[in-house]
Formats: structure tokens, sequence, C-alpha cells
């Protein structure tokens, strides 16, 4: 049951705001024929999260259901040299010391509705898992759903499928840059773009903090 956004693969939340459900179309075609040429802005992905209809009925459905997405790598790995003589990384790990209360709760039906209803408009309350900029988001978006992309892999290592994700993209209006558009044919990565799409980027990025962005700005 949607709350803010409506059940539908396109919505157009405001004048250059659009909300795409990836899971509701078929094919990059699909996607890309939906989204303005020529258009330059920020873009975000979220996790969507979809539930069979009897992790509403079934309470052990449910609770295989909700901790399959607990346990899901939430952001991604990161490595850096600690001087002067360590490399250290870090990875997700999450813990949850809360089965036995699941167990017990997810017999009521009321609480398991509530859970997956809450779930389903998480949009609401989750972080980003990543936050782009683009003189073309139409292009930017094609590497990103290409096969192979960097991105892709990036998501599927930790257990997300890109496909099943929300996309918002946000146009943003600007004088003529004088940096030329990178051939985003041949790069699927956070790279030098023109402002104020740069800007924007960067300070949404380090007000949300993105999961899977590797690099701000």
């Amino acid at each position: 049951m949607p709350w803010i956004y409506a059940d539908s693969a396109v919505q157009e939340i405001s004048d250059g705001v659009i909300l795409y459900d990836l899971s509701k179309m078929r094919g990059v075609n699909a996607i890309l024929s939906r989204i303005p040429q020529n258009l330059n802005g920020i873009y975000a992905l979220y996790r969507r999260f979809s539930f069979n209809e009897k992790a509403f009925d079934d309470p052990e459905v449910f609770i295989a259901a909700i901790l399959e997405e607990i346990y899901k790598d939430h952001c991604a790995e990161r490595e850096g040299q600690l001087p002067p003589m360590y490399r250290v990384a870090l990875r997700s790990g999450t813990t949850f010391a809360k089965a036995d209360s699941l167990k017990r709760f997810a017999a009521s039906k009321p609480f398991r509705k509530l859970v997956l209803t809450l779930l389903e408009n998480s949009l609401v309350f989750q972080q980003p898992l990543y936050i782009g900029k683009a003189t073309n988001l139409q292009n930017r978006i094609r590497n990103h759903l290409s096969e192979g992309s960097r991105l892709r892999e990036r998501l599927s290592l930790a257990g997300h499928n890109i496909d099943q994700c929300r996309l918002l993209l946000v146009g943003i209006s600007s004088e003529p840059s004088k940096l030329s558009d990178t051939d985003t044919e041949n790069f699927d990565s956070e790279l030098p773009e023109a402002e104020p799409e740069l800007l924007v980027e960067d300070i949404l990025s380090r007000l949300f903090l993105p999961s899977f962005t590797l690099r701000y700005g």
C-alpha cells in the first residue's frame, strides 16, 4: 500500500522530478524511453522491497523475508591505507539480536502487515544506495543499467539487483557550461561533471551518505 508515491512504473512528483520503479519496466530500452532526452541533473537509487503475498499470511515466510533483507550488505566495501604500515578494509557486517522477538511478534497478522507496509514505503526512511550526477541523465542511466557496469556489479555483490530499485531523477536548469560533457558511452563512474550538478550531488551525498557511492564530488 503506497503512501506518498503511486504504485506505478513512472510518477512525476513535481516539475522535473520523476520517480521510476525499475521493477515494473521490461528491459533497459523501456526505461530509457521514459527518461527525457538531454536532461541534466542528479539522480538517486533506492532499495525497493517487494514481498511474496505469503509473507503477509505465513509467519515463517515473513521471518525469512525480513532476515534476508536485514543480512544483505548495506554498503560497499572500503579499503585504505593506515600509515605508516597498515592497510585496512571495512565491510558490512550487520548483527540482529532480536530474532526471538521477531518470531514472537510475527505470529500477529497486524504486526506483519505493519512491517511489510513500512518496508514497501521505505523511500520515506532509507538512505540512498547511490547518488550521482550527469549532464545527460539518459546516457548515464543507460551506462549503469548495462550488463557488467561497475555500479550493477557493486550492488550485485551485496545482494542488490539494480533492476529492482527505485530511481529518482531531478532535472536541473543551468546556464551553458564551458565544460564539455564527457563521453558517457565510455565510462560508468564518479567522474567530474559540470556545475551545478557536481555541487548539488556533493551536498546531497554528504548529507544523506549513499552507501554504494565510493567517492563524493
